[in-house]
């Protein structure tokens, strides 16, 4: 009886999942005695017929060795052929004692890559594995189909784990810098912008959209954004500017004074995800050196507009902050604000329900003015 040597397999083995664990083990299986020699293809030759692998040789070289560290009858190396028109010649079975070679399939694209083993009949087919391949754990990482996600003024569409935004409001150089920002300091989950005209690329933030955020948590997260050290390219007053909004010089005199804030510029509740590590905003096109309380008061006009909040629930909420004056103030200016950018735009931006809520808190901002007038006599 012929004496055996090692039992040889190649693969890419990219991504290293169950069905590449179940087709090694039904060859050490079938093999108890023999040392297996796993053979990891190299980036150049798997480009050559297949896919550029997502993780490198060197990666799925030492993912399959840390698996098999404890089997003394595995080894790893880098598979020999460089392009898929090669072949597995002698002297390559001669240097490493191999006798036996397995595949799940032979190589159609190839028919001599196997010519020398076949001679000597130490070719073997095992049959691919039925659990999973590579091709649809990548699929189901990176899904082909296209999820439009909601946004109150610009187009929205999540592919795989990127978002692609049309931008059809908002100024793009600004938003350049913003993101640039915001990824050169690695902050709010933003790995990676780019954009190509009006469509920019974002990471896709895992979490739920929902109203049900405390005002406590928005406060929290504005201030964190001021302390952020983000500079925004502008401030809320070039912002009024560009979409012809004049506030009231004598309503809003004392909230004006101070527009240092850095702010988010748009945190509507749409504009923000909880998820796992705590709230985290999107939609950076409108940060801004702004007023305190004005992110505050876009999440709260927010809720009126979207029928999540009654004016009376919007004005208790309010009432939670430390300062109950300036954020009816910027709630109020942002109410201001928006109804003049849907006049500028000619986008009719729930004009209907922010008049609503504007007339609403301006009698209450009015009634406690008049409240502290009576306190003070």
């Amino acid at each position: 009886m012929l004496n055996k040597g090692r039992v040889y397999t190649a693969g890419v083995f990219d991504l290293f999942h169950a069905g590449h664990m179940e087709s090694i083990m039904k060859i050490l299986n079938q093999f108890p005695d023999q040392v297996l020699i796993i053979g990891v293809a190299t980036d150049k030759y798997t480009k050559s017929f297949k896919r550029t692998p997502v993780q490198t040789c060197s990666e799925r070289i030492h993912t399959i060795e840390s698996i098999f560290s404890t089997n003394e009858k595995v080894m790893v190396i880098q598979d020999p052929l460089e392009t898929y028109a090669d072949n597995y010649e002698k002297w390559f079975y001669e240097k490493f004692g191999i006798t036996d070679h397995c595949q799940g399939t032979d190589f159609d694209e190839n028919p001599k890559v196997y010519e020398y083993i076949k001679s000597i009949n130490g070719f073997h087919l095992m049959g691919r594995s039925e659990l999973m391949s590579t091709t649809e754990l990548i699929n189901k990482l990176t899904p082909s189909h296209v999820i439009k996600l909601d946004g109150d003024t610009n187009q929205n569409f999540r592919l795989g784990n990127i978002v692609i935004k049309e931008v059809i409001h908002g100024d793009t150089e600004f938003m350049d810098d913003a993101y640039t920002q915001l990824l050169n300091n690695e902050l709010f989950g933003v790995t990676n912008y780019q954009r190509f005209g009006k469509l920019v690329f974002l990471p896709f933030i895992e979490g739920n959209v929902t109203p049900k955020v405390s005002v406590h948590d928005v406060v929290s997260l504005s201030e964190q954004i001021s302390k952020s050290g983000l500079k925004p390219k502008i401030s809320l007053l070039d912002v009024f500017q560009k979409y012809n909004f004049v506030p009231d010089g004598k309503l809003y005199t004392e909230l004006l004074k101070d527009v240092t804030v850095v702010c988010h510029g748009d945190m509507a509740y749409t504009n923000l995800v909880k998820g796992q590590t705590g709230l985290i905003p999107i939609d950076w096109e409108f940060l801004c050196y702004g007023v305190k309380y004005w992110d505050l008061g876009c999440f709260l006009a927010s809720l009126y507009i979207y029928g999540h909040s009654d004016c009376e629930n919007i004005y208790s909420k309010i009432a939670e902050t430390k300062d109950l004056k300036s954020a009816m103030l910027a709630t109020l200016l942002l109410c201001d604000y928006w109804l003049a950018w849907s006049v500028s735009t000619e986008y009719d931006y729930f004009t209907k329900e922010l008049t609503e809520l504007r007339e609403y808190l301006f009698t209450k901002y009015i009634l406690l003015n008049n409240d502290e007038s009576k306190n003070d006599i």
